[in-house]
């Protein structure tokens, strides 16, 4: 039987000790290497040429998307699988976006990553049951400034700012030379191509897309 050869990647060292014992277990699973930072992971993956590779997204020195990157462009088949302890949905969206093809929680329980495993080596997705429900919600509720069907027009991400900096409909129009009226229509083209419902949804769009202007 050929067996899976998986390499870890985490700088943990009890992490990595761990892994392996849990993964040595299964028959079909077999752990070729370790490496503690990025850079090591990237060298021991060039020398082992494993099928999967676990992992950690937090890293000092390089982390395990820049880490991510560099595996992809020198094994473009090699299947990656971060793991990490961050439930944050735009974790697993900038991952999978960057070529990773599993995203496991270190919490999980040891038959997660034994499917994980065998999901992306087998050329499937996986991502941890308990997050799904959190990663559709991510992707399809809240839009991102480049997921967006109508983009803001450069006067829109203007008025957004503002908006998000707690400047009135009256301070924003003195700022753009526009009329209140005006600044109204804008906020009110904002909402609707945003699709938000009230004006704290607005801030935490300009928040989560760098668009927050500074109050003097």
């Amino acid at each position: 039987m050929k067996k899976i050869k998986v390499l870890i990647v985490d700088d943990h060292t009890l992490m990595r000790s761990g892994l392996r014992l849990m993964l040595s277990a299964q028959e079909d699973i077999e752990v070729v290497g370790e490496a503690a930072d990025g850079s090591g992971g990237i060298a021991m993956a060039q020398k082992m040429r494993p099928d999967v590779v676990l992992l950690d997204i937090s890293m000092p020195e390089m982390s395990g998307l820049e880490c991510l990157k560099t595996l992809l462009a020198n094994q473009p088949d090699l299947r990656v699988i971060l793991l990490t302890m961050h439930e944050d949905a735009r974790y697993v969206k900038e991952g999978f976006a960057l070529g990773a093809m599993g995203y496991v929680l270190k919490k999980a329980a040891d038959d997660v990553l034994y499917q994980a495993v065998r999901a992306v080596y087998s050329g499937e997705m996986y991502i941890q049951p308990s997050i799904t429900k959190a990663v559709v919600a991510e992707l399809t509720e809240r839009p991102r400034a480049d997921d967006l069907r109508k983009p803001l027009s450069d006067q829109e991400k203007k008025v957004l700012s503002l908006i998000a900096a707690g400047y009135a409909n009256r301070e924003i129009a003195e700022q753009l030379v526009i009329s209140v009226k005006t600044v109204e229509t804008y906020k009110y083209r904002i909402m609707e191509k945003l699709n938000c419902k009230k004006r704290s949804d607005l801030v935490k769009f300009a928040l989560d897309n760098g668009l927050l202007a500074r109050k003097n």
